[in-house]
């Protein structure tokens, strides 16, 4: 809990800065690269993750990811903080928070729905329609496939829970009979 809190004022601050400096769309793709990257190999996620490995190398690793041109001299800069401060740790929680400031700073949202069989196209597009009217905010889907919740859709938006699953309507329909 603690971890989200520092992450979340390192991404606020990165994010204030960045949009002043007209680097907002930038940052957050270099962020997502090295994101990515980090996902992709575990020594790399090991390396900015460990307490056990020293400041030198790991700012040695961001010395080599500007050279290799995936990041500015902005974002070196603000690596280059966290690594000081201990704090590259964190990268991933501030690269998810920038995007969900960016998110929030356009109108849009991200809605995690659960549905008991894969959606096709056209109700995923009904469904955005109807989650964009309701939340007053552009939707973007990521769906996740539940065969438990026996039919319907779990949608997840922000702190919002939209249950019109079967399994949610027998559960409702459980606690007013008891």
């Amino acid at each position: 809990m603690k971890e989200n809190i520092v992450a979340a004022r390192y991404a606020d601050a990165l994010f204030q800065e960045a949009k002043a400096e007209n680097k907002l769309e930038q940052v957050i793709a270099q962020l997502s690269a090295v994101s990515a990257a980090s996902e992709q190999s575990a020594d790399f996620k090991t390396l900015i993750k460990s307490p056990l490995i020293g400041k030198a190398e790991k700012q040695a690793v961001v010395d080599v990811l500007k050279s290799k041109g995936m990041i500015d001299e902005f974002l070196y800069k603000f690596l280059k903080l966290l690594v000081s401060k201990n704090r590259l740790s964190l990268l991933e929680l501030i690269s998810s928070e920038i995007k969900a400031m960016d998110r929030k700073a356009k109108g849009e949202a991200e809605a995690v729905i659960t549905v008991a069989t894969a959606m096709d196209e056209a109700s995923k597009s009904t469904l955005k329609a109807v989650l964009d009217k309701i939340t007053g905010k552009k939707i973007t889907i990521t769906e996740n496939v539940d065969p438990s919740i026996l039919g319907g859709v779990i949608a997840q938006v922000e702190s919002s829970l939209y249950d019109a699953s079967v399994r949610g309507q027998l559960n409702k329909i459980k606690e007013q009979l008891v």
